[in-house]
């Protein structure tokens, strides 16, 4: 069980337009670390995931239904992805393909 001073947050992974998709506007205070984010295309697709204006991973390619998944499983306070104080997380797909799932993500220093 993870215990940190911030409160774990979720939010709901759902967006079928091609290019960037905001999945946590930047804070006005900290910066945002994700503890667990999963995701499910409905036919295939290239996803890449984003802090503001930097690539946080190269272009997945992923199959209809396959489940795309990352959780924090040691408990790291950084979580296992981080965005920088003003930027937002951000999903990118290269094509109109609806994708469905979630996040838990905290701020630190909100």
């Amino acid at each position: 069980m993870m215990d940190f001073a911030e409160n774990s947050k979720n939010t709901p992974v759902s967006f079928s337009t091609s290019g960037n998709n905001t999945i946590i506007s930047a804070p006005t205070q900290g910066y945002i670390v994700i503890d667990n984010l999963n995701f499910v295309p409905a036919s295939a697709v290239g996803a890449k995931l984003i802090a503001g204006s930097r690539d946080l991973s190269g272009r997945y390619s992923l199959t209809a239904n396959q489940g795309y998944t990352q959780d924090n499983t040691m408990g790291k306070r950084d979580g296992i992805l981080r965005c920088l104080p003003g930027e937002a997380f951000i999903i990118n797909i290269d094509s109109a393909v609806q994708c469905s799932g979630f996040c838990d993500y905290r701020i630190i220093g909100e």
